[in-house]
């Protein structure tokens, strides 16, 4: 099972700029470098800004300015610091939900899935705004997915389907249910992988027809509904991938 590595979306700053940007609490000393970071920080001169942030921690140890270096940290590839800095805000304020977001997509970054949930959850107890919220859920849903890829390299597959299925609690992610249809499908539970292959088909996004359609197929053919499995394995064929081992159960059927 691959993992799923794309990185995920940071749609927190956006959401800072607009709500949490005001300098108008900081230390008088602290306010100019501030905005003049947050202004390089919204044009991509992330050197710049981080140049700025530092100066302007000087002057105030305020949230706002420690999320912003982590922001800038995080842009540049400096994780180590980005996680520190993300970590400072939190104490500086522990109901930040910005800081928890970017601190899990880090984690995320990193392979660190577990870590990355954990904050990713402790946003959705924070964050009270919807569209940060499905975003929250979807990057959840990946990080669950990720786990479950270990659990069942590992050959855990009752782990791998209870992760898979806390994945999908969050969001109905197409790769989830397909992952799910293969596991419930390796593990003999041919109901549950046809129930997760049509889920897959449902909600498709970023995955083709044919592994849903192969694991519905090839569930059906070892429950012996001859016509449904033919169907099925008849549409994954026209997938390379599952090409082979649909004509294989095809054959078998004849």
């Amino acid at each position: 099972m691959k993992k799923v590595t794309y990185l995920l979306c940071s749609l927190l700053f956006i959401i800072f700029i607009s709500g949490l940007g005001s300098a108008q609490t900081m230390n008088k000393d602290a306010v100019k470098p501030f905005n003049d970071g947050l202004a390089k920080s919204k044009k991509g001169d992330y050197k710049g800004a981080l140049a700025d942030f530092e100066n302007a921690l000087k002057s105030d140890k305020d949230y706002r300015i420690y999320y912003q270096i982590g922001f800038a940290d995080m842009k540049l590839k400096n994780t180590d610091d980005a996680i520190q800095n993300f970590q400072n805000a939190i104490k500086a304020n522990p109901k930040f939900d910005a800081a928890y977001n970017d601190l899990g997509n880090v984690y995320y970054s990193l392979g660190k899935y577990q870590d990355a949930i954990n904050n990713f959850e402790k946003v959705l107890t924070l964050s009270k705004d919807e569209t940060t919220n499905k975003q929250v859920k979807f990057n959840l849903a990946l990080s669950y997915t990720n786990l479950a890829s270990t659990a069942e390299n590992d050959k855990d597959l009752k782990k791998a389907s209870s992760l898979l299925n806390k994945a999908v609690s969050y969001d109905n992610y197409d790769y989830a249910y397909l992952s799910l249809a293969r596991i419930y499908y390796q593990d003999s539970k041919y109901n549950q992988a046809i129930s997760a292959g049509f889920k897959a088909l449902k909600y498709k996004k970023n995955i083709g027809d044919g592994g849903p359609d192969y694991y519905i197929g090839a569930s059906y053919a070892q429950k012996n509904e001859v016509k449904k499995a033919k169907e099925y394995l008849n549409k994954a064929k026209s997938d390379p991938v599952y090409k082979s081992y649909s004509e294989t159960i095809l054959k078998a059927l004849q």
